[in-house]
């Protein structure tokens, strides 16, 4: 990807809640340095100048993406030139893909890490639960896509992950996925020898929607996404605990290595969602930390640098204490700790250091409910 100018240049969005209003600054991207300008658009005035914020990098830069700068999260809505439009509208493409709950907890791992391999990247993810009211509106206008009696009766039967999917001509390329080794196969997409192995498996083919239609992506994503239709799975909220997939993992590729770790060693995800934390939301989150661990700044920063993942997690054992079980499955804060101690440890095989350690989880038993409720109810 070259862009002759050296740059990148966007329209994005913050809402400033204190003020009720939403504000529109020019972001400019430089590529040579990792370094970012904002221009407010309103007051005509420089909002930052040309700033170096190295965990940024082209990849994260796309129409729809959010991204942190020092803490405050803005949404890109649009390209601002057109030599940024034509450079990135190629490479950025939105798609949309359901897994069905008959797949997930099977094949979640192995699906992200196939697909990330082949530079598809997962801008925003839910788990959703559908009733037969937001099943119908779903699917009301995919008569001529799919076979709605069936597909509604795969949705009904439990949750499913909602993801939206960034890359080079994502919509042909999953759609071509759910048809593969079929008599409906594409012969305009080649698939990667990943991609052939992973759609090989029925299981696999069967349990993905996509939408057949490109034009579609943008319907289902806005249904899923940013209408409100009550359709987000509910935490339980009783012998489980919440996790969080730090930004580090996600920028490095390794989410679906750390979601397969945690499916195969004898735990449930029931309940999902995709969040880029504001610095302030970080910083309340991390309260309790505040004088008592050194890394507390840098621990917020890196809260708040990029997309995090959200889990409820609970022991397939229900007579197992889901709290205690995970947290001795992420093991010690510091990983060249759990490197000696406790290697098999989520922290000794992700971690890099204290703050870069892979996965937050629960210190406390009694903060297990608070927890949970702070990122899959109060934070929008």
């Amino acid at each position: 990807m070259a862009v002759q100018s050296g740059r990148l240049s966007f329209v994005a969005e913050w809402f400033h809640v204190e003020a009720g209003i939403t504000r529109t600054y020019l972001l400019t991207y430089h590529l040579s340095d990792n370094a970012i300008e904002v221009f407010d658009q309103r007051s005509k005035k420089t909002f930052l100048r040309r700033t170096k914020i190295p965990e940024l990098t082209p990849r994260d830069f796309f129409v729809g993406s959010k991204i942190n700068v020092f803490g405050r999260p803005f949404d890109i809505v649009d390209y601002a030139d057109e030599i940024t439009r034509n450079t990135l509208a190629k490479y950025r493409k939105r798609g949309f893909v359901l897994l069905k709950s008959g797949m997930w907890p099977k094949h979640l791992g192995e699906f992200l890490t196939t697909i990330i391999e082949n530079k598809i990247n997962i801008n925003n993810a839910l788990m959703v639960q559908f009733s037969p009211k937001t099943v119908t509106q779903f699917l009301a206008s995919k008569q001529d896509d799919v076979h709605t009696s069936v597909l509604m009766n795969e949705l009904l039967t439990g949750p499913a992950i909602s993801m939206e999917l960034i890359g080079d001509n994502v919509a042909e390329i999953m759609s071509a996925c759910s048809k593969y080794n079929t008599e409906n196969a594409s012969t305009t997409i080649v698939l990667s020898p990943s991609l052939q192995q992973l759609f090989e498996s029925e299981e696999v083919r069967y349990g993905c929607y996509c939408p057949e239609r490109e034009e579609n992506v943008a319907r289902d994503l806005k249904f899923v996404f940013e209408e409100r239709h009550s359709i987000i799975k509910e935490c339980r909220f009783k012998n489980s605990t919440l996790a969080i997939i730090k930004p580090h993992i996600i920028k490095d590729g390794l989410l679906g290595q750390i979601l397969n770790e945690i499916l195969t060693s004898g735990f449930k995800i029931t309940a999902m969602r995709m969040l880029l934390m504001a610095r302030v939301n970080c910083e309340e989150f991390y309260e309790v930390y505040r004088g008592v661990l050194p890394e507390f700044i840098p621990m917020v920063a890196q809260l708040a640098s990029g997309v995090c993942m959200c889990l409820e997690i609970a022991s397939e054992d229900p007579e197992k204490n889901s709290h205690q079980e995970f947290r001795n499955f992420c093991g010690p804060m510091d990983p060249e700790i759990a490197k000696l101690l406790r290697p098999h440890t989520l922290r000794s095989k992700f971690g890099i250091s204290k703050v870069l350690n892979g996965v937050h989880c629960t210190d406390l038993a009694d903060d297990t409910n608070l927890e949970l409720q702070y990122m899959f109810k109060i934070l929008e």
